[in-house]
């Protein structure tokens, strides 16, 4: 009777050691899940046509939900607006009729990576409705206006200030050329900003 007793004390013990052990290797839930909203401020830069190596100050706004596929990652769906500048032209600067202009609604995806509770890493990924103006590339060079869908992508560095808080650094290409190829406007940015976003 005794030895059944000792088997059964010794059974039930080690039932319980194996959940905590398990639970000591399981993988510390960092991934984000919720909405969230964000904005960002920096510089852009255009290296096309009449605006090569010209730039201007740029911000936008964002906002979507993020859900948590593993423990680290986590996918976001979202929609913001970028303003991308105004952009003189080479040679012409302060010469309001040949500025370029480029603004517009964005909607895209992006997978952020946690590589702890503090930093994360993140690519997007999406469509952005251009509304744009500047000078073609053709030999007889006009002002124009246009609208067009284009992609635009990019990468971002970020740190976790809190549970709701984080920082961080992004760069984005935007394809931004009309219709025309290289005698269009081609308002193609690269945007190298610094952002901030709030979780709730």
């Amino acid at each position: 009777m005794k030895k059944t007793l000792l088997a059964i004390a010794l059974a039930t013990a080690g039932l319980a050691i194996v959940p905590a052990a398990f639970a000591q290797t399981a993988p510390t839930q960092t991934a984000q899940q919720g909405w969230y909203v964000g904005a960002e401020a920096g510089y852009g830069q255009v290296n096309k046509g009449p605006y090569d190596n010209q730039g201007n100050y740029i911000g936008g706004i964002k906002g979507g939900y993020r859900f948590a596929i593993n423990p680290e990652a986590s996918v976001g769906v979202e929609a913001g607006y970028q303003y991308l500048g105004l952009i003189d032209a080479k040679g012409a600067n302060n010469v309001s009729s040949d500025r370029g202009r480029l603004h517009g609604p964005t909607l895209g995806a992006n997978l952020r990576w946690n590589f702890n509770p503090e930093w994360y890493a993140e690519v997007r990924a999406g469509a952005f409705y251009a509304q744009g103006q500047g000078l073609t590339g053709a030999f007889d060079a006009s002002n124009q206006r246009f609208e067009r869908v284009r992609p635009y992508a990019g990468v971002g560095l970020g740190y976790n200030i809190t549970q709701n808080w984080s920082v961080g650094v992004n760069y984005n290409y935007y394809d931004a050329t009309s219709r025309g190829g290289d005698n269009g406007v081609r308002l193609d940015t690269n945007a190298v900003t610094v952002a901030a976003e709030y979780r709730f």
